[in-house]
C-alpha cells in the first residue's frame, strides 16, 4: 500500500476517532451541561477564531509546503522556515494592538447585541494565535511526509480534552467561565504539542539571512492568504452573521450543531489532502503531469467513495440524531443536507485545490477568492434575514458551489486536468438509490441509537458490497481485502 492510501486510512481513523468526541461533546455534553448562551458564547468565539488565524498565519503553511523542495540545501530551507516562524509573531502584535485601541468602541457594540461575549473578545486573538502556529508546524510535518502524529494531534487532542472539562463542569468542578478559559489553555497546548512532534521529525536551525525569492514569497503567501480566508470564511462567516443578524446567540449554537453533523461526512477529503497536498507540490515542481492526472482521479473516486458512505449513514439516520439532543435545541434537517451536498462536493475535487495551490497559476485564487467571498457576504445578507438558520446554508451551499465550479473549470482550462470518471457518476448513481430506500424506511418500537445502529450497519454492508463487486477503486478494494478476508 502506498504512502497516501497507507496515511490517508490512517488519517481517516484518526479523524474519525476525534469526531466521535467531537460528536459526543456537541451533541450530549455542550447540549446538557452548558446552557443554550454559554454553548453560543463557545461557537462564536471558536468560530471567530478561525476566521482569524488564516489572517494571521498569511498563508505561510501553505507557502511552506510549495516552497520547501525549491531549496537546495538545509541551510537555505532552515533560513526559510525560520523567516516564516517570524511573520505571525508581527501581526499578531499588529492585531494586539488595534484591539486595544479600539477596545470600547466593540465593547460599546456587545452591550447592545449579546453582552454575555464582552469578556471573552481577547481570546479569539490567543485562540487564533495558538491556531495559526499549530498549522505552521503542522505543514513542517508535511512537507516530510509525516502526517500521522499530526493529524492524531489536530483532530482527537482538544475534542478529548473538551470531553474532559465538560465533565468537570457537569461535577461543579470548575465554572463555564473557567471552561472557557480551561478551553484556551487546551489550544495553546496543542501547539506546543505540535511543535514538539514537528521538531523531532527535523530540527531546523534559525537563521534570518536573506532568501532568494523573497518577492516571490511575499506575492504567494498574500494571494493564498486571501484563497484560505475564503475557504474558512465560507464556512464561519454564517454563523458570524447569525450573532449579527439572527440573534439571539442561542441560534449559533443550534447552527453549530446540524453543521456539525455535515462536517462528519467529509472527514475522508481532511484526511486525504494532509498527504496529497505535499505529494501534489512534489509532483509540480518536477513536471509530472501524467503522474499529477492519475493521482487526481484516484483521489478523487477514493474520497468520495469514503464521503458518500458517510453521508449516506448520517443523513438516513438525521431524524433518529436529532432525536438524542436535547428537545430545546431546534434543529434543522435542510441545514444538515445543504452542508453535507459542500462536502459531497468538496470530495470529488481531488487534488483540484491542491493543484491551485501549489502551481504557478496561484494569483487566479485572488479573483476567485475576492469573488466568492462578497457574493458569500451579499448570500447571507439576503438569506438570513428572511429565512435565518436555513438562509445561512443555503447562502454557504451556493457560495461554495459557485467556488468549486470556478476552481473546476479553471484548473480543466489551464491543465487539460479534471477528477472526473465513469466511476464518479457510478458512485453518485447507486448511492441515490440507497438513499431513497433508507431514508424513508422508520423502524417502529425502537430507541434512537438501536435504530442508527441498524441502519447504519445494513448501509455500510450493501454500499461496499456494491463497492467491491463493480470494483470502482483498486485501493479501495485492496483496503477490503485486508480488512475483511484476512480476518476469515
Amino acid at each position: 500500500m502506498g504512502v497516501v492510501a497507507k496515511q490517508s486510512i490512517l488519517n481517516t481513523f484518526i479523524t474519525y476517532f476525534g469526531f466521535a468526541f467531537g460528536a459526543a461533546n456537541t451533541l450530549f455534553l455542550f447540549t446538557n451541561i452548558l446552557g443554550e448562551e454559554e454553548y453560543g458564547v463557545v461557537s462564536y468565539l471558536l468560530a471567530s477564531s478561525n476566521l482569524l488565524w488564516p489572517l494571521l498565519a498569511f498563508g505561510l503553511p501553505n507557502t511552506l509546503i510549495k516552497f520547501y523542495n525549491t531549496y537546495t540545501n538545509k541551510m537555505e530551507s532552515d533560513r526559510f522556515f525560520s523567516w516564516l516562524l517570524l511573520v505571525p509573531l508581527v501581526l499578531v502584535s499588529v492585531v494586539s494592538i488595534v484591539f486595544t485601541l479600539f477596545y470600547e468602541q466593540l465593547m460599546e457594540q456587545y452591550t447592545h447585541t449579546n453582552p454575555i461575549v464582552k469578556p471573552y473578545l481577547w481570546i479569539v486573538i490567543v485562540l487564533g494565535c495558538a491556531s495559526a502556529y499549530f498549522e505552521l508546524f503542522y505543514a513542517w510535518a508535511k512537507v516530510h511526509l509525516q502526517t500521522v502524529k499530526g493529524n492524531l494531534i489536530k483532530e482527537l487532542f482538544h475534542r478529548v480534552a473538551i470531553t474532559v472539562l465538560l465533565i468537570l463542569v457537569y461535577f461543579k468542578l470548575i465554572t463555564a467561565h473557567q471552561f472557557i478559559y480551561s478551553l484556551t489553555a487546551v489550544f495553546l497546548a496543542r501547539t506546543l504539542l505540535m511543535k514538539w512532534i514537528a521538531f523531532g521529525i527535523k530540527r531546523p536551525k534559525f537563521s534570518l539571512g536573506k532568501l532568494k525569492n523573497e518577492n516571490e514569497l511575499v506575492v504567494y503567501s498574500t494571494l493564498i492568504l486571501i484563497s484560505a480566508t475564503v475557504s474558512v470564511f465560507l464556512l464561519d462567516l454564517d454563523k458570524v452573521m447569525i450573532e449579527n443578524l439572527a440573534p439571539p446567540i442561542s441560534n449559533v449554537a443550534k447552527y453549530s450543531i446540524c453543521v456539525y453533523m455535515a462536517s462528519v461526512i467529509g472527514v475522508p477529503v481532511r484526511a486525504m489532502l494532509q498527504i496529497t497536498n505535499p505529494l501534489t507540490a512534489q509532483l509540480l515542481v518536477k513536471k509530472e503531469t501524467k503522474a499529477l492526472n492519475e493521482l487526481n482521479k484516484k483521489s478523487s473516486v477514493t474520497a468520495l467513495i469514503a464521503t458518500v458512505w458517510v453521508g449516506l449513514v448520517v443523513v438516513c439516520n438525521v431524524h433518529s440524531i436529532f432525536e438524542l439532543v436535547p428537545p430545546n435545541y431546534q434543529l434543522y434537517i435542510e441545514v444538515v443536507f445543504l452542508i453535507g451536498i459542500v462536502k459531497l462536493f468538496d470530495a470529488s475535487l481531488g487534488i483540484t485545490n491542491a493543484i491551485l495551490f501549489n502551481s504557478n497559476s496561484y494569483k487566479w485564487i485572488l479573483f476567485f477568492g475576492v469573488a466568492i467571498l462578497g457574493l458569500a457576504y451579499v448570500f447571507n445578507s439576503i438569506f438570513i434575514p428572511s429565512e435565518g438558520i436555513v438562509g445561512a446554508a443555503f447562502a454557504t451551499f451556493l457560495a461554495y458551489s459557485l467556488y468549486n465550479i470556478a476552481k473546476l473549470l479553471f484548473v480543466l482550462f489551464t491543465y487539460k486536468i479534471q477528477p472526473f470518471s465513469k466511476q464518479t457518476f457510478l458512485i453518485i448513481g447507486f448511492a441515490t438509490s440507497i438513499w431513497f430506500v433508507f431514508y424513508y424506511w422508520y423502524i417502529p418500537n425502537i430507541n434512537a441509537i438501536a435504530s442508527i445502529l441498524i441502519k447504519g450497519s445494513l448501509i455500510t454492508v450493501f454500499y461496499f458490497v456494491i463497492i467491491y463487486l463493480l470494483k470502482l477503486s483498486p485501493e479501495v478494494n485492496k483496503a477490503i481485502d485486508r480488512v475483511v478476508f484476512r480476518r476469515i
